[in-house]
Formats: structure tokens, C-alpha cells, sequence
């Protein structure tokens, strides 16, 4: 009966705010109560109805709970009874951290409609993405949820796959290109460099016949795994495609920053992979091009950074080459141990399957 009698209240502003600016059909009468009722009860969505609290000034600052069907009971995990004409922010402080409470007030001074969805993760409702339609009732609200999770999860995975390699969970050529392209804006705005390292595996189409084409992919997945515990948050890494990978790697200091990298990745390559009892050692041919000497856009810098790398097998593979490098007579073909100084990747130490060192730097 105190379920009824809430729904009937809130009915009365219901109407009220229909009489003032919508046209009711005509048959809208003695019996909207009943029917009104049954759909907000047996509705498949949240749904809620809040009193406005005022200041002294009159304006609403908070609101109540008035009324909240079956299906939002269930997503607060508490009788609706022990909620009605308690505070929103009290018994809520999300919608204060949020700032959704805000968004609320907003609606009942403007009248205008709100709509977003929001990720919610609290005391109540755990790990959810909620589509949230919130408009004015009176001084009050009417608020109608729709749990959304799965098809945001759905959403984000076809995102997720359109965006990364399926085999290393690297970012893929389209990602690379979106990424290259930031990160060159911002070198612009702020008048840094970027270093493109374009890296082949050395006769891997040999070693990827001998061990087999199953067993060629576990070492793709590996080198990208250590590409990736070289790297910075902010860099990314990425396959091309085959055994061609690609680091952006913007901001960084000094031209000899570069060099140290570039020894750095071939180091964390260069460790035997291990693969069914049999030890198998892979060797790098890294291409380099700098932003903005090696090319002002990303088609530029990948060309010329593939030039580089062609460069170095045709002089005996298992190296990096940087024209811009060269000629700063810094270093041009380069080989051997690395220099002994601080590393200004500052590895993540991803581990495989990471997935937040994959959406980050991958």
C-alpha cells in the first residue's frame, strides 16, 4: 500500500507537469494511476522519482527518493521502502564525486533533459556501466536507468580489435598512424622531436620455416612482449605486419637518448627464446628517422625510417641506422654493447597478456 501510495503522489506530479506544457490525450483520466503503476513496476529499465530539496533560497540542491520500481530495488540491493525520503547525495555520495548531482540540479533549473552514461563501482552498485535519462518532474526528477555493460563490453572489444595486432596485442598499423599523429601535433606545439624506431627481425622467414608457422608466431608474441617492457607509457609499440614492428617514441632528450634506446631494445631481443627445449636467438635491423629532420608526417617518417633499416641489412643486419644521427656526427651504423648510462625508455616491465601496458603503450 505505501508503494501505491507513492507511485499515486508521484502521478500527481506526473500529470502536473504534462498539464504545463504537453497535450494529454483524452483519455487520460481516473484510471492513469493504476496503469501508471503497472508500467513503472513491471518496466525492464531503472526507474526512479526524486523530490527536490531547496535552499533558503528556494533553489534545489538535493533530492529525496520518492519512488523507485522493482527493477532499480533489485540493482540497489535494499527494500525501496528503507530509501524513501532519505537524501540522494546521503545515501549516494557518488552522484556528489561524480558530479552528476550537479547534472541534476542543472535539469531542474533549466528543464532541459540530461542523458549520459556513466560507470558506476560503489558501495551499491558494483562495476556497471548505466544509460542514464534524467528530466524535470515538478521541482523534482524522473529518472529511467538501462545497465549497459555488456554492450559497452562488447563495444569496447570490436574497438579493441579493430585497433590491435590479434596475435601480440600490439597496436596495429591503424592505431599507429592515430598515435604518430598526436604525438607529431604535440612535438609541433611544444617544439619536441620524436624518434620512429622501424625494427625487422633478421631471417625470420628461415627460422619461421624451420620451427614451423605455429611456433613462428609464439616468437613474434615474445618479441613484442619485450619491444613493449622496453618502452615508455607514453611511447607506443606496434606491428606492421610479418615481423616488422614499430616504436614511437616522442620527447625524448638528447640524440644520444636515441642510441641508448635503440641498444636497449636490441639487448631485450637479443636473449634466447626458449621454444619446445629448443634455445633460438634473434637479431634486429632497426631503421631510424627523427622528427622533424627524417619527415614531417607520419607516411614520411615510416619511409624514411624503412629506408634506414634497409640500410642496415645491406651492410650485414643485426644494427640500427639513423641518418639524422649521422648527421649530427653523433653515430650512424652502430652495433655492439650499449652505452652504460641511465636508460631513457624507463621500462614498464609489461608482462604478457598485460592488459593495461597493452591499451597504454600498445
Amino acid at each position: 500500500m505505501r508503494t501505491r501510495r507513492r507511485c499515486t503522489q508521484a502521478v500527481a506530479l506526473f500529470r502536473d507537469f504534462l498539464g504545463r506544457g504537453v497535450r494529454t490525450a483524452k483519455t487520460f483520466g481516473t484510471t492513469d494511476p493504476a496503469r501508471f503503476l503497472a508500467a513503472a513496476e513491471s518496466t525492464l529499465d531503472d526507474f526512479y522519482i526524486f523530490d527536490g530539496v531547496p535552499d533558503a533560497s528556494g533553489a534545489i540542491v538535493d533530492f529525496t527518493f520518492s519512488y523507485i520500481n522493482p527493477k532499480a530495488e533489485r540493482r540497489l540491493g535494499v527494500p525501496r521502502e528503507s530509501l524513501y525520503g532519505k537524501v540522494l547525495t546521503e545515501v549516494r555520495p557518488f552522484m556528489s564525486k561524480s558530479g552528476l548531482i550537479d547534472k541534476y540540479r542543472e535539469v531542474v533549473r533549466t528543464g532541459i533533459p540530461y542523458t549520459c552514461e556513466v560507470f558506476i563501482d560503489d558501495e551499491m552498485i558494483k562495476s556497471t556501466w548505466l544509460n542514464v535519462q534524467v528530466v524535470r518532474l515538478g521541482n523534482g526528477l524522473a529518472i529511467t536507468s538501462r545497465d549497459v555493460t555488456e554492450f559497452r563490453r562488447r563495444s569496447d572489444h570490436v574497438n579493441y580489435l579493430a585497433h590491435h595486432d590479434h596475435l601480440t596485442g600490439l597496436a596495429n598499423r591503424t592505431l599507429l598512424h592515430e598515435r604518430l599523429r598526436q604525438a607529431i601535433l604535440r612535438a609541433q606545439s611544444i617544439g619536441q622531436k620524436i624518434a620512429v624506431f622501424l625494427l625487422d627481425i633478421d631471417y625470420f622467414k628461415q627460422i619461421n620455416d624451420s620451427v614451423g608457422h605455429a611456433d613462428g608466431d609464439v616468437l613474434l608474441a615474445t618479441v613484442g612482449q619485450r619491444l613493449l617492457s622496453t618502452a615508455r607509457e607514453c611511447d607506443t609499440v606496434a606491428r606492421m605486419g610479418g615481423d616488422e614492428f614499430v616504436i614511437v617514441m616522442p620527447e625524448f632528450c638528447t640524440i644520444r637518448d636515441v642510441e641508448r634506446c635503440a641498444h636497449e631494445i636490441m639487448r631485450s631481443v637479443s636473449t634466447p627464446i626458449e621454444i619446445r627445449g629448443r634455445e633460438i636467438s634473434l637479431t634486429l635491423s632497426v631503421g631510424i628517422s627523427i622528427f622533424p629532420e627524417g619527415g614531417g608526417n607520419a607516411d614520411e617518417l615510416l619511409r624514411n625510417a624503412d629506408i634506414a633499416m634497409y640500410s642496415v641489412k645491406d651492410r650485414g643486419r643485426n644494427s640500427f641506422y639513423a641518418p639524422q644521427i649521422s648527421a649530427h656526427g653523433m653515430a650512424g651504423l652502430s652495433s655492439g654493447p650499449p652505452v652504460q648510462s641511465d636508460n631513457p625508455c624507463r621500462p614498464r616491465h609489461a608482462t604478457p597478456g598485460d592488459p593495461e601496458a597493452l591499451s597504454v603503450g600498445g
